[in-house]
C-alpha cells in the first residue's frame, strides 16, 4: 500500500504509547529509532531512546533531555519523564570520533556506551507509561550487516524488533556495503564482488542467523526497508516479493526516515476484551482503579493488550463504571456496559462477546487483575492458534490453565451458554480437543491479585 499522505511511523508500524520495540541491522536504524522518539514522546506519554551498544550523542533539541548513568532506577528517571517528554538514555560517554557523523540529528563528536540488556529487562516493566527504542546492534554506517556472535543484544522486554535494511545496497558489491559481508557470504553463498540482489537481501533478513536471530517468542517481527531521498518501488516491491512468504508481520518502506508504502499482514484481526465490571470486594474497592506505577490499573492491562496488537480492545465494565470510564479517557477502546455484573464473569465475557465486530474471528479474554502480564506472551498466544488452528490457546503453570486465554470464533456459542461465574475453563474442561496448552515461560506473568496484601506483593516484583 502507497501512503497517499505521510504517515506518522509510530502509526505505519502499529506502535502505540508505551510500547518497547528494538532496532537490528543497518542502513537506518538511528533515523527511525530518532524520528519515534518525536512522534510518541508527548507530554503524559514518555519516550526513551537509548542502547544496548553504542550510539552517537545528539545535540539536544527542545524537549528532549540527556540521562548518562550506569545505574538507572525508576525513582531517578520518573521524575524526569515527568518533565521533559523525551529522554536519550546512556551510560557514559565512551569513544571520541574525529569529526560528528552525519545523520538525523546535529550530533557530538563522541558516543555514548549504552545499557546492558538485563539492566533494560529490569527497567521497563517499572515504567510502563514510557516508549521504549533501543538500538540493540551497531553496523559501522554500512548498508546491510551480518550479526557478530555476540549480536543482537536484546532484552528479554520487548514488544517489537525492527530489522533495517537499506534497498541504496541494491546492484553494489556486497564487499562493499555489508558489515561482516565475509560471514554473511558464508551463509548466503555469493561473492565480495557479486551485486547485492532482491533474493540475497530477502535471504540475509530471513535467516535465523542474520536478520532473525536472538527475536524473542511472541515479539511482532517488523521490516523497515529504507532509501534517502528519493523512493523507488520497484525494488521495494522486488524485496518483498523474494521475501513471501514473509516472517514480517508489516514491511514499511522509509525514504529519510518518511514511510512511503506499508505491506501488512492478511490475517485476520484479533480482539482484546479486559473484564473490568467487578467490585473487588476482598480486595476493598474495584480493582480496575488500582494504581499500578502512577495510573489506573484498568489503563495499564488495556495497554498491554494494545502493545500486543489487539484490536479493537473491548473493555467490560459493571461496578463503579463511571469511574472506570474516567480512567480510560484519551485511549482508543470500545466500552461495554455489563449491568448485569453482580451476576459473575459469565455476564461480563457475554457482554464483550456481543461488541465484536463480526470480522474479528478470535480474542483474547484478559483479566484486569493480572499487571504482570507481557504483550509478548500475548502474542504467543496469537501465534499458537494460527499455527495449530485450535480454537482455544491457554498458557499453564505446573499444568493447571491459567488465564489470559484465546478463544475463537467456533467456541463462541458455547461461550455464550456460560453462567454465573463461569470463566474458560468449562470449556477447556467440555473440549479438550480443542486446547492448545502451552507452558506460561514466567508463572508471574499469569499471577493475580484479591487482597491489598496480594496486590502489594505483586507491585514489588
Amino acid at each position: 500500500m502507497r501512503f497517499d499522505t505521510p504517515s506518522p511511523l509510530y502509526e505505519a508500524i502499529g506502535l502505540v504509547p508505551g510500547s518497547v520495540i528494538a532496532f537490528v541491522g543497518a542502513g537506518g536504524k538511528t533515523t527511525a529509532a530518532w524520528r519515534l522518539l518525536h512522534e510518541l514522546g508527548q507530554p503524559g506519554a514518555p519516550a526513551v531512546w537509548t542502547t544496548t551498544t553504542h550510539i552517537v550523542e545528539p545535540i539536544l533539541p527542545e524537549g528532549t533531555g540527556l540521562l548518562l548513568t550506569e545505574n538507572p532506577i525508576p525513582g531517578m528517571l520518573r521524575p524526569l519523564l515527568q518533565r521533559l517528554p523525551r529522554w536519550v538514555l546512556g551510560a557514559r560517554r565512551a569513544e571520541a570520533l574525529p569529526e560528528p557523523p552525519d545523520g538525523p540529528y546535529p550530533a557530538h563528536p563522541w558516543k555514548l556506551k549504552g545499557l546492558s540488556p538485563e539492566q533494560l529487562d529490569r527497567l521497563i516493566p517499572r515504567m510502563p507509561e514510557a516508549s521504549w527504542l533501543i538500538e540493540a546492534d551497531g553496523a559501522r554506517r554500512m548498508l546491510l550487516k551480518w550479526p557478530a556472535a555476540h549480536e543482537p543484544a536484546l532484552p528479554e522486554e520487548i514488544d517489537a524488533v525492527a530489522a533495517v535494511a537499506s534497498l541504496e545496497a541494491l546492484g553494489r558489491p556486497i564487499g562493499t556495503v555489508t558489515h561482516r559481508a565475509g560471514q554473511a557470504i558464508a551463509h548466503l553463498g555469493g561473492e565480495l564482488n557479486d551485486p547485492v540482489t532482491p533474493e540475497w537481501i530477502a535471504a540475509l533478513i530471513r535467516h535465523p542467523q542474520g536478520g532473525q536471530k536472538g527475536i524473542p517468542p511472541g515479539a511482532r517481527r517488523l521490516l523497515l526497508l529504507t532509501r534517502e531521498r528519493t523512493w523507488d518501488p520497484q525494488a521495494f516491491e522486488a524485496v518483498c516479493a523474494a521475501l513471501d512468504p514473509s516472517p514480517f508481520e508489516c514491511i514499511v518502506a522509509l525514504v529519510d526516515g518518511e514511510p512511503v508504502a506499508r505491506v501488512g499482514s492478511l490475517h485476520t484481526p484479533v480482539a482484546g476484551i479486559v473484564l473490568a465490571a467487578g467490585e473487588g470486594r476482598r480486595f476493598g474497592r474495584p480493582k480496575a482503579l488500582a494504581d499500578w506505577h502512577g495510573r489506573p490499573l484498568v489503563r495499564h492491562v488495556v495497554a498491554l493488550a494494545q502493545r500486543a496488537g489487539l484490536d479493537p480492545v473491548i473493555v467490560v465494565v459493571g461496578a463503579q463504571a463511571t469511574s472506570v470510564r474516567k480512567a480510560l479517557i484519551g485511549l482508543p477502546v470500545r466500552i461495554v456496559e455489563n449491568p448485569a455484573w453482580p451476576e459473575g464473569m459469565s455476564r461480563s465475557i457475554q457482554a464483550g462477546l456481543q461488541a465484536l465486530p463480526p470480522e474479528v474471528e478470535a480474542f483474547v479474554l484478559l483479566q484486569v487483575d493480572q499487571p504482570m502480564v507481557r504483550p509478548r506472551w500475548l502474542r504467543q498466544l496469537i501465534e499458537v492458534h494460527r499455527a495449530t488452528a485450535r480454537p482455544l490457546v491457554v498458557g499453564t503453570v505446573g499444568g493447571d490453565p491459567r488465564p489470559p486465554a484465546l478463544f475463537a470464533r467456533p467456541l463462541f456459542p458455547a461461550l455464550r451458554e456460560l453462567r454465573g461465574d463461569q470463566g474458560g475453563r468449562p470449556l477447556i474442561q467440555a473440549f479438550p480437543e480443542a486446547v492448545a496448552r502451552i507452558p506460561v515461560p514466567d508463572p508471574t506473568w499469569v499471577m493475580d491479585f484479591d487482597t491489598p496484601e496480594a496486590y502489594q506483593r505483586l507491585s514489588r516484583l
